[in-house]
C-alpha cells in the first residue's frame, strides 16, 4: 500500500514518567512493540500547544516498557518536565516493515469480510489496544460499532492489495 504524504507527523506513544535520577523516562509505546524508538531516532514532542524535538541517546527496558533517555535530558528534573508529552516520527522515518506486517493505521478503512457468513461485515474504523486483547472496530453498513478481538481464531487473513481483512465469526457475533 502506498502512502501519501512521507512528512506527515506519526504519533508513536507517550512519556509516562521520570526513571531514576539520570535523565531517563518511562514511555508507552502505542504499538506495544516499536522498531522506531531505537537509539538516533529523532523525534518531535508534543504536549498542548509545546513543541520540543529530541534524539533517542538509549534505550532499554524495564518490566517490558521502554526506558529512554534523550540527548540534553540529564537528570530527574529535566526529565520530570517531558511527562505527558506525546511523542511523533517523521513517517519518512518509519522503519520498514516485513512482508506480512502492517502500521494498523494503513488498515484503517480496509473492508472486513466474513469467510463464515459470505459477507461484509464493514469498514475498520479504529483499532483499539487498550484492552486484555486489541480489538479491531468495524464500522457495519448499519452505521453500527462491532468489536473484533485481533486473535488468529476470528482474523484469518489480511489482503493489503485488496484492502480486505478476512474474518471468521462465529454464528450470533453481529447479533
Amino acid at each position: 500500500m502506498a502512502l501519501s504524504d512521507k512528512n506527515e507527523m506519526i504519533e508513536i506513544g507517550i512519556i509516562t514518567s521520570s526513571v531514576g535520577i539520570k535523565g531517563e523516562v518511562r514511555v508507552t509505546l502505542y504499538a506495544g512493540e516499536s522498531d522506531n524508538l531505537v537509539k538516533g531516532a529523532r523525534l518531535t514532542l508534543k504536549k498542548g500547544k509545546l513543541t520540543k524535538e529530541g534524539t533517542v541517546a538509549s534505550i532499554r527496558y524495564q518490566g517490558g516498557r521502554p526506558v529512554v533517555k534523550f540527548e540534553g535530558t540529564n537528570d530527574r528534573n529535566a526529565a520530570d518536565e517531558l511527562r505527558d508529552y506525546e511523542l511523533f516520527i517523521a513517517e519518512s522515518d518509519l522503519a520498514e516493515l516485513s512482508p506480512g506486517e502492517f502500521y494498523i493505521r494503513d488498515l484503517i478503512g480496509f473492508d472486513v469480510y466474513d469467510m463464515n457468513s459470505d459477507s461484509i461485515v464493514g469498514i475498520v474504523s479504529d483499532y483499539i489496544q487498550n484492552r486484555a486483547q486489541a480489538l479491531w472496530e468495524v464500522t457495519t453498513p448499519e452505521d453500527k460499532s462491532v468489536l473484533i478481538p485481533d486473535v488468529d481464531a476470528f482474523v484469518k487473513n489480511i489482503d493489503a492489495e485488496k484492502r480486505v481483512i478476512e474474518v471468521a465469526l462465529i454464528p450470533g457475533f453481529l447479533e
